[in-house]
């Protein structure tokens, strides 16, 4: 399975969905729905995961840039599957 694209990218879709939920109730006035509240914990978690990371795809010549939009984003749903050789690029 951790070596299964489709996985990780249903995973990926999950997290781009609950991203843009947990906003539209946010931009609504709805920032006191638990989601919202889950979100931002996400958000804490997702850039305490940068610096394993970094590591993760140390030598895999992965602009910083990308690597921190794409934790922030993604977290490890992106990096560990790239670190795997699942994705490329």
């Amino acid at each position: 399975m951790l070596h299964s694209r489709s996985f990780w990218l249903a995973q990926g879709v999950a997290i781009v969905l609950f991203h843009l939920l947990a906003l539209v109730l946010l931009l609504t006035g709805n920032a006191d729905h638990p989601l919202v509240l889950i979100w931002g914990i996400v958000l804490v978690i997702h850039a305490g995961e940068l610096v394993a990371a970094f590591i993760a795809l140390k030598g895999l010549n992965v602009p910083p840039l990308t690597v921190i939009a794409k934790t922030l984003i993604f977290g490890f749903i992106w990096w560990l599957p790239r670190r795997l050789g699942v994705y490329q690029s």
